[in-house]
This record gives structure tokens, sequence and C-alpha cells, in this order.
């Protein structure tokens, strides 16, 4: 009989995960909810070493035709061809390279090519990866920090490298140097144009963005001038927000931040690899204060941009901002105050730490047990239903280019959403009714999808398929651990014991592979149903 309410640790691996399966819940509680964090928290630098292997060895078709006699600008032959995830493990200047050389010297295919490899591994690391905090925290950051895959060609193309050298290795890390290596990062100086940034017009898109979505908040925004209400300055001399002055004091500040585009430097042209570079004929040397800080005497190469970055990262606001953020993805709308208080003082007790945002999530699940005691309130957006789903079903996720564009409807799946501000993180949002009824259409599609790999019938015990309470109880309590509502359960029960149950499939034929496809066909139907329940929607 299944349990009324979930196991806590099965709560609070439903937060930190990408979805509990049974077996996490079963090793967490053996070895502890501490000892599963710290080993969460210790990653090995990339993939764990079954991932990479699974990864290494994906491959997919990709086509296309030479350029026709007529074209003159195109030099690339015809490709037919099953090919692994190759982009995924280059470096900048190959991306750059195809990006910039579509329709000339490479196919425009190869270009999108880029973003299919991307998109299809990060389906399968978040599915699949035994460092699943590594990836829910990943998956935050990209939000965070988001740049929307089809603003740019230049930028998407070098999105590879945003994910796997920006933003990976430091998930964990200190949030000062977390920053820094987006603001340096070839597909945010694109995305937001400080690349084009220059000593006569220094850029203030990017220096405005990452004040107000990155670091201070919205709210820290103060208008034209210091003579807003609310504008005041600390006795630290540091001003509680920012004015229209300080985000052209820093866009000065961070002129020069750059790539390697074939200009001129010291009268010499660079080469163009889009590789991050800092170009002194580029950069503004009129910058004064920033938030009431002086940093016109800071002369050196990019030492007006750090010592920005500095005041920023390591601002009064920027802790709270932040955390607020992270709360609201792991315990819904109204997170527990408690849990906020302990996350921020770890925050601001470690703002110079290597490991600071591991202190932060060390407070959180330790500091107290709200992350296992707390029911689920946080509605699981389609992209992590998807994700929960193939979980907790045992399917296999494989590159397809299909996922590059499975949730664009829903401005929802890696990179979908377009803005720099992020995809919304509450629940209203993804309770909208069509983004609910095209998931549900998705969540029951999913099992026989091309880019899945499963059999239901495989992992399901022979003698809980005869009858329909013994079918429903096994799939319910695999992928969400206890009861549905009396109403849910006994719709499920009815559902099963008519004619499109499991156990009405196996009693359909004497013929063995007409029985073996109805069987599967049922228990995948099954399985969508409780996936679209309201139980299996939170985490």
């Amino acid at each position: 009989m299944l349990p009324t309410e979930p196991d806590r640790i099965r709560r609070a691996l439903n937060r930190l995960t990408f979805g509990a399966r049974d077996t996490d819940v079963s090793n967490a509680t053996i070895m502890g909810l501490g000892t599963w964090l710290a080993e969460q928290l210790a990653p090995p630098p990339g993939d764990d070493p079954a991932l990479y292997n699974y990864i290494s060895q994906q491959v997919m078709p990709i086509e296309y035709a030479a350029p026709s006699v007529s074209d003159t600008r195109g030099m690339w032959s015809a490709v037919k061809e099953s090919r692994p995830l190759y982009y995924l493990f280059t470096d900048v200047p190959t991306l750059w390279s195809v990006a910039v050389g579509a329709s000339t010297s490479y196919a425009p295919a190869e270009r999108t090519r880029i973003r299919q490899e991307l998109i299809a591994a990060t389906y399968i690391r978040n599915a699949h990866s035994q460092y699943q905090l590594r990836e829910v925290m990943t998956d935050f950051w990209l939000n965070h920090f988001n740049i929307g895959k089809a603003e740019n060609e230049l930028a998407t193309a070098m999105l590879p490298m945003f994910d796997s050298v920006s933003i990976r290795p430091q998930a964990f890390g200190n949030f000062r140097q977390l920053l820094e290596a987006t603001a340096t990062s070839p597909a945010m100086l694109i995305y937001l144009d400080n690349w084009v940034s220059t000593a006569a017009t220094p850029n203030e898109n990017y220096a405005r963005e990452i004040m107000e979505l990155h670091t201070l908040g919205a709210t820290s925004y103060f208008g034209k001038d210091p003579s807003e209400t609310g504008y005041s300055v600390g006795v630290d001399g540091i001003a509680n927000g920012y004015t229209d002055q300080d985000v052209i004091q820093a866009s000065r500040a961070l002129s020069g931040w750059t790539l390697k585009n074939g200009q001129r430097n010291a009268g010499r042209l660079v080469s163009s690899t889009g590789e991050f570079f800092y170009n002194p004929g580029q950069h503004n040397t009129t910058a004064s204060k920033i938030l009431n800080v002086e940093v016109g005497s800071y002369r050196g190469d990019m030492e007006q941009g750090r010592r920005f970055l500095d005041i920023i990262a390591y601002h009064p606001k920027t802790g709270p901002f932040v955390v607020g953020k992270l709360m609201r993805r792991f315990f819904g709308d109204n997170p527990p105050a408690a849990v906020t208080e302990r996350a921020v003082a770890a925050w601001n007790a470690n703002l110079t730490a290597p490991d600071q945002i591991k202190k932060v999530l060390e407070a959180i699940v330790l500091g107290g047990d709200e992350i296992s005691a707390l029911p689920a309130t946080k509605v699981r957006r389609p992209y992590e239903r998807l994700l929960a789903m193939a979980r907790t079903t045992g399917a296999i996720i494989n590159a397809n280019a299909t996922l590059t564009t499975l949730l664009d409807s829903l401005n929802d799946g890696p990179w979908a959403w377009q803005g720099p501000n992020g995809r919304p993180d509450n629940d209203d949002y993804w309770l909208a009714t069509g983004a609910v009824l095209t998931t549900w259409n998705l969540l029951l599609a999913q099992p026989g999808a091309a880019y899945v790999t499963a059999s239901l019938t495989n992992q399901t015990p022979v003698e809980v398929m005869n009858t329909a309470m013994g079918v429903v109880d096994y799939w319910v309590g695999r992928m969400v651990g206890h009861s549905l509502d009396a109403s849910r359960m006994t719709a499920l029960y009815n559902d099963q014991g008519g004619t499109s149950g499991v156990p009405a499939a196996r009693r359909s034929s004497t013929n063995t592979n007409t029985v073996a496809t109805r069987t599967e066909t049922a228990l995948r139907r099954l399985v969508g149903m409780i996936a679209g329940t309201v139980e299996f929607t939170y985490r």
C-alpha cells in the first residue's frame, strides 16, 4: 500500500534534482542527506565518466547540398552523415570560424548544428548526470545570466563555451568570479553588445543589465540622478542603488572588454578568433564614480572594469537579490524566511571565499529541516516535467535535433527564453491554460518520442500488471512516491480496469508480439497520465 505523503528524503531530492528516482531516494537515505549533499558538491571538473562516455557516443544526422554553381560565395562540399557531437567539445576559434563563415566557407547548417548539439547534450546531462545538483545550479545560473539562443547567431554559436567554461565550473564557486567569467564570455559580450563598445561610444546595454539583472536588481534603480526618492549613500560610502549616471560610468569602465575580431590594437590588426581580449584602444578612460565609489584612479588593463565588478558583486543588495531567486527555485513563490536569512548570511560571510555558493547551498540544505519537511509548493516548469518523467520512468534521452525547438512554443527549454531577464520563475506563468495543455500532450507523447529509448514493460514487475490496482500503485509509487488524491487514484484504477488499461492489453491476444506492443502502449499511456497529475506537477 502506498504511503499517503512523500518520504522526507524524496521531498529534498525533488527540490535539488531534476526528479527524484527510487534509487536516488534509497541511496540518499542510506548515506544521509548531509553525505549526499557533500558528494553532490564535489563533482569532477567535467561530466562524470559514465555520462561523458554516453555523450561521446551520441550521433545525429546532418545533411546539406553543396552551393549552386551560380553562388560564388559558397565553398563547401555536400554532406550526408551521422556525426558525433563534435562542436560540443571544440574551442572558441573553431566555433567562431563556423559562425562568421556561414554561407561562405561553411554551410549555414553547420552553424545550426552547434545549437542542436548543445541543446541535445543539455537534455542528456540534466536527465542522466550523477551530479544532479550541479545540473540544477547550472540551469539556474544560465537563466540568471540568460542568453537567448535565437537573438544573435554569433552569440548562439558561442554558447557551448558559455555553458562549459563560464557557468559549469563556477556553479558552486564564488559569485564575483562567476560574474567576471560571464562578463568575459564571447557569448555574453556579443549578446549584450559590449564587444562593440568603443572609447568614443561606450555601449550602455551591458552596463545596465549587469546591475539590473545580474547583481543589484531592478528595485535598486533610482532613475536619472540621485535626487530620486530612496537614494542614499551608506556609511561605507557606497550608494544603495544605481542611476543612469552610474550606467554611463560603468559602460566606460567596461569599454575595451571585447573579442578578437580583426580590429586594430596598437596599430596592428588583431586576428579574428572570437576569443576575449582587452583592447586599450577601445577603452574610454574617463570613468569616475560608480555607485559613489571612485574608479578613475584604476588605470591598468581591465582594472576599472574589475573594480566595477567588485563594487556590484560585494554590494549589500546583491546577496538578497540573487539568493531570493535561488529560494524561489527551491521553495516556490513564498520561500521560508528562515532559510532565506540563513542563505543571505552565508553569502555575506563568504563574499571572497572560493566556494561561496557551496556555502550558501549548505546553509539552505543543512541549516534546518525545511528542504525535506516542507510540502511541495513549487510548480515544475514544462522542461522540468519532461526531465522528471524521463528520470522516474527510466527513459534514456538520446541526441536528436527535435529537442532544439521542442519547448519553444512555451518559451521553455535550454536558451528558449530570448530576453536577458531570463524566464519567469513563478507558478502563475507556468500554470497558464495553454502551457498546461501543451505540456500534457508532450508528456503523453514522450515515452514514444524519437529522442527517447524506453521499455516500460521490462521495468514493470509481471505480477503487478495483472490488476489495475497493482499497476497503478507501482507506477505512482515510482514516479510520485506516495498516493495521489483519492479521486485521482480512483480515476486511474477505473481507467486501468477498462479496455485501455494494462491488464486488458495483456489479455488482448494469443499473439505474443501483439500483446507486447499493446502492453507497452498501455504502460506509456499510464505513465503519461501520472505525469499530468497535480502531485507530479509540483516538486
